[in-house]
C-alpha cells in the first residue's frame, strides 16, 4: 500500500515537472521572438526610402549663383553614401579672408560641407553643416517637405557670438531636373528677412 502511495506522488511530481518546463519553454520563445521583432524595427527605421529619394533628385554637381549679388558664386557636389541614406555635400566659393589659430587671417576660397538625410524616427529632413569662414559651430537644420511644391523648408537657430541667437530659416524648391534654388531667411527684430537668393544649375554632363 506504501509503495502505491509513494509511486503515484513520484508520477504526480514527475507530470508537474513536466507540465512547468512546457509553460516555461513558451516563455522563452516569446522573448526570443521579442528580440527578433526590435532588431527587424532597427533594420527597418536605418533603411533608405522615398524621402530619401526624393534628396537623390538634387545629387550631382550643380554651379550656384547668388541673384542680387554678382560676386557670391560657385559649385557644389552632393554625393550619395551608405547607399543612399545619406548624402554629403560640399560647397565651394570665391576667395574670402579667412580667420586662423593665432589672430591671423588669410585669403582662401569659401568651403562649405553639409550632410543631408532623412530622419526615419523623427519623420523629418535634417541637414548639418560647416564652414571655414565665420562660426566655430555646427549648424543642425530640420526641415519638411511639400511636394505639390517640390518645397523643402528648414529651420534652426545659429549662435555664432556668445548670447547672440538668431533663427533662421532657409528653403529650397526644385524647379526641374537641372535647377533649383535657395532662400535664406533671418529673423531681425522680430521681422523675416531675405538674406539670401540663389540659384542651382546643373553642370553639364551629370
Amino acid at each position: 500500500m506504501t509503495k502505491s502511495i509513494s509511486l503515484a506522488i513520484l508520477t504526480f511530481f514527475s507530470a508537474a515537472t513536466f507540465h512547468g518546463f512546457a509553460q516555461t519553454k513558451p516563455a522563452k520563445d516569446t522573448v526570443q521572438n521579442k528580440k527578433e521583432e526590435v532588431m527587424n524595427q532597427l533594420i527597418d527605421y536605418s533603411r533608405p526610402g522615398a524621402n530619401h529619394a526624393i534628396l537623390g533628385k538634387l545629387a550631382g554637381n550643380w554651379a550656384f549663383q547668388d541673384k542680387n549679388l554678382p560676386f557670391v558664386k560657385g559649385t557644389i557636389t552632393r554625393k550619395p553614401i551608405y547607399e543612399g541614406r545619406f548624402y554629403v555635400v560640399e560647397v565651394t566659393g570665391g576667395k574670402l579672408q579667412i580667420p586662423i589659430a593665432n589672430g591671423q587671417m588669410k585669403l582662401e576660397n569659401y568651403q562649405e560641407m553639409e550632410v543631408e538625410g532623412y530622419d526615419n524616427v523623427k519623420k523629418a529632413f535634417i541637414s548639418s553643416s560647416i564652414n571655414n569662414h565665420i562660426g566655430s559651430n555646427i549648424d543642425i537644420q530640420v526641415g519638411s517637405y511639400d511636394p505639390s511644391g517640390s518645397v523643402f523648408t528648414y529651420e534652426w537657430e545659429s549662435e555664432l557670438q556668445p548670447g547672440f541667437k538668431i533663427r533662421k530659416q532657409r528653403v529650397l524648391q526644385i524647379v526641374d531636373d537641372s535647377h533649383y534654388t535657395e532662400t535664406y531667411y533671418e529673423e531681425q527684430n522680430g521681422t523675416k528677412k531675405i538674406t539670401r537668393s540663389l540659384e542651382y544649375s546643373r553642370a553639364a554632363g551629370n
